[in-house]
């Protein structure tokens, strides 16, 4: 157990320095080509408004992202599929959390972190019980997994996974875009 920890933890950093790399190495390619250094965020005020339209796009995007990992849980190692996971998380979070800092500074961190919260808490949990269960049913190969004693969140993984995305979708679709226009009132 304290390998897989170690390896998540050696791929979090790895992807969080190689996308802060990247995006520092685009960017100063980007600005000696005549790129103009903009606000994404500040400038497009807009982008978080909290509307009926939102939330069906959030829900489909969502949905689907939901959906491969679900398919690649099954189809991958369970390891390969967490390992492989977190350089991207990580490689993103990096990418992004560079350009707002290099735009903005210290509020363009404020603002990234804001940005997931609160539906990524939803998010991470149905990623966490979508991975433990994959690992279990993974172990478990040739026993009588499925009327054996389980727990609650074991018997009905699925079903809260669902619920946890779609509760995260709303958060994201209604309470984000309040909870972000406020921190840019901040900014302004």
């Amino acid at each position: 157990m304290e390998r897989r920890r170690f390896f998540a933890g050696l791929f979090l950093m790895v992807g969080l320095i190689l996308g802060s790399l990247f995006t520092n190495f685009v960017y100063k390619d980007y600005l000696a080509y005549g790129g103009q250094i903009d606000s994404l965020v500040l400038n497009n005020k807009d982008l978080y408004v909290s509307s009926a339209s939102l939330l069906p796009y959030i829900l489909f995007k969502r949905g689907k992202q939901y959906g491969i990992l679900f398919l690649a849980g099954y189809l991958l190692q369970p390891l390969v599929f967490l390992f492989g996971s977190l350089f991207c998380l990580a490689f993103f979070l990096g990418s992004m959390l560079s350009l707002q800092i290099i735009q903005m500074g210290l509020k363009g961190l404020i603002i990234v972190l804001f940005g997931f919260f609160p539906h990524f808490i939803c998010y991470g949990i149905s990623a966490a019980l979508l991975f433990r269960r994959n690992v279990q049913e993974s172990q478990k190969e040739g026993t009588d997994f499925y009327y054996g004693s389980r727990s609650f969140s074991e018997r009905f993984s699925v079903q809260l996974e669902i619920i946890l995305v779609i509760i995260g979708c709303i958060l994201e679709s209604y309470a984000n875009p309040v909870l972000m226009e406020e921190v840019l009132k901040l900014f302004a």
